[in-house]
């Protein structure tokens, strides 16, 4: 039945699907009235840079919060204050970018997967908590980069790679994490010439759009590339600014763990080793030692492995790349399914929210968490040759493991909405 249903029939399937997972979760909310809620939210930042380019004002420079990101996702806040500014409104339009990745990661998996799987694989998205958790319950941007990481990986896949290296320009504008798989759209074409026409096109959008800011806030501007390189905190001035330890700072990253129970690795050493191992798979690319589209994964997936600071909301990037990778196989999908569940642990413990208080616990799950995606890495690199051109094919288990595992994420939302109206 599925396999007969058009492509709008199967967008109007995932954007209900979004809506049934989220809209009993924001009743709860309107209903609990919880100030509570927005503590350790970054709303207020969010709306502070979307009503700064409302009222013609300069990012950066005239922000009341010091603005640590690229200029264009701050511009994809605008329709969210023009939208009416509440809370609502703002989780809303984020878990619009769940369905808009959704149907991404559809197109994705139907070149390379039957109908159905490709379904299977974009419900096993909406459903996880890696989307939902991170939109709805943090209230977090996140799943906007997913967005524009899964339209370059349908380009790199298609090779497309003026189209790749345009969603790559712009994309990196957003935030950072396309930078790292953004010289694969240089490194794919076979002529040297197109090599070249890609790399303009991927700068000429970079250079673009940070010229203004670079021209007229300088300073300001290259504070939050400071930040993510360095890890240093800004010198915020007349702007507001939150400061925390170095430790505290890294999120819920395994070093943030080991820093504070064993040793402090410097961040500078960790973001040396990031560039270099990045700087070995772009060049193992160039040399055909890997494919690109395992490459593209990995890039973003050495992140979790070497990155000083991580977030609960990062892990959707490498989540979405990796479901065509998972899909085939039930084991590695199930893990992947109950990953999510397993993090949110991780990320409670470091926000001191969770009932685990013992230290060796912390360090030992987010020891498991580092460990996970090693193996990741490991089975990237194991099929480095795999551009989905022979990849194996799924069966009945993906259907019977996608279908379990969203039964199971429904009755942790259903519970969740519960707790939320009887508190």
């Amino acid at each position: 039945m599925l396999e007969t249903k058009s492509n709008n029939g199967i967008y109007l399937m995932f954007l209900s699907l979004t809506l049934i997972i989220i809209i009993p979760i924001l009743i709860a909310y309107e209903f609990e009235e919880d100030s509570t809620r927005y503590e350790h939210k970054d709303l207020d930042i969010f709306r502070d840079r979307a009503e700064t380019i409302l009222e013609g004002d300069l990012l950066y420079r005239d922000t009341e919060h010091v603005t640590l990101s690229p200029p264009l996702i701050n511009y994809l806040f605008v329709p969210a204050v023009l939208l009416g500014n509440t809370a609502l409104v703002w989780t809303c339009w984020f878990a619009t970018f769940i369905f808009i990745s959704s149907v991404v990661l559809y197109h994705i998996l139907l070149g390379v997967f039957d109908k159905r799987y490709a379904i299977a694989g974009a419900v096993f998205f909406i459903t996880s908590p890696f989307s939902n958790y991170t939109t709805i319950m943090m209230m977090q941007d996140d799943a906007i980069i997913v967005s524009f990481l899964l339209l370059a990986f349908l380009f790199i896949i298609r090779k497309s790679w003026y189209k790749a290296a345009a969603v790559f320009g712009f994309g990196t504008m957003v935030k950072v994490f396309p930078a790292l798989c953004a010289p694969l759209s240089a490194i794919g074409p076979k002529l040297w010439e197109d090599r070249f026409n890609a790399m303009v096109i991927g700068l000429g959008i970079g250079i673009l759009v940070t010229l203004p800011f670079l021209l007229y806030a300088p300073d300001e501007f290259l504070q939050f590339l400071n930040f993510y390189l360095t890890g240093q905190q800004p010198a915020s001035g007349e702007q507001l600014a939150e400061t925390v330890s170095d430790v505290e700072q890294r999120g819920m990253s395994f070093w943030r763990f080991f820093g504070e129970y064993i040793y402090f690795v410097p961040s500078s050493f960790l973001h040396m080793s990031l560039v270099f191992v990045l700087l070995m798979t772009w060049v193992s690319a160039l040399m055909k030692k890997i494919e690109i589209i395992p490459a593209f994964v990995l890039c973003i997936l050495l992140v979790f492995i070497f990155y000083s600071k991580v977030h609960y909301g990062y892990h959707m990037m490498i989540f979405s790349l990796l479901i065509p990778w998972a899909l085939p196989h039930p084991k590695q999908l199930a893990g992947l399914g109950f990953a999510g569940f397993f993090l949110i642990a991780v990320h409670r413990i470091w926000r001191d929210t969770s009932v685990i208080q013992n230290p060796v616990i912390h360090l030992l799950l987010a020891f498991v968490m580092w460990l996970y995606w090693i193996n990741w890495a490991y089975i990237l690199i194991k099929n480095r040759k795999n551009h989905f051109s022979d990849m194996r094919s799924c069966n009945q288990s993906t259907l019977l493991v996608v279908s379990w595992l969203t039964v199971f994420c429904f009755c942790y939302y259903i519970a969740y909405t519960i707790r939320v109206f009887l508190r």
